[in-house]
């Protein structure tokens, strides 16, 4: 009886050890989904973020307290997704807007428009860091920060998703 009490138990501990293992190995890493009417769906981590270039605006937080967030230009992203900007973006393609999703399932609208170098020098970038560190849980992996807005609604956390449609 000892003999299976043993075994029994040294099946278990392999079991939880491999369960353990098999959740650290398959945990999600933090990323945001770029689709819709693009011609490259791009996944971006903070790490490749981090390797694009940067800009970096000063907002203050709900208690006055002032941030430095760093992340890229919202427009250098679409264009790196071969989303339809500058001299392109006329017509119909005036019609597309960003759909801005966060994992809590907060969604905030942009017409591309707002976020094209070639029409407005208003800055929108996708932050991965406030004050030099990488965004914590709560409120990365991305932050929407805008440059000027005086309500900071659309500023959105935790960003997941960056869908381009058509209006219909």
């Amino acid at each position: 009886m000892k003999y299976y009490k043993t075994k029994l138990i040294i099946l278990l501990i392999i079991s939880f050890s491999s369960a353990g293992l098999y959740a650290q190995t398959n945990t999600k890493q933090a990323s945001a989904v770029i689709e819709g009417e693009v011609q490259t769906k791009l996944v971006l981590t903070p790490a490749d973020v981090d390797k694009l270039p940067k800009t970096s605006i000063t907002q203050k937080d709900r208690n006055g307290k002032e941030h430095i967030y760093t992340g890229v230009k919202l427009g250098l992203i679409l264009k790196n997704a071969g989303v339809t900007l500058a001299d392109e973006l006329k017509g119909e393609n005036l019609t597309k807007y960003l759909l801005i999703e966060a994992s809590d399932g907060y969604q905030v609208l942009f017409s591309l428009a707002e976020v094209d170098s070639a029409f407005t020098s208003r800055k929108i970038i996708l932050a991965n860091r406030k004050d030099g560190v990488l965004l914590l849980a709560g409120e990365g992996p991305f932050h929407i920060i805008i440059e000027g807005e005086k309500r900071k609604p659309r500023n959105a956390r935790q960003v997941i998703s960056i869908k381009v449609k058509f209006a219909s």
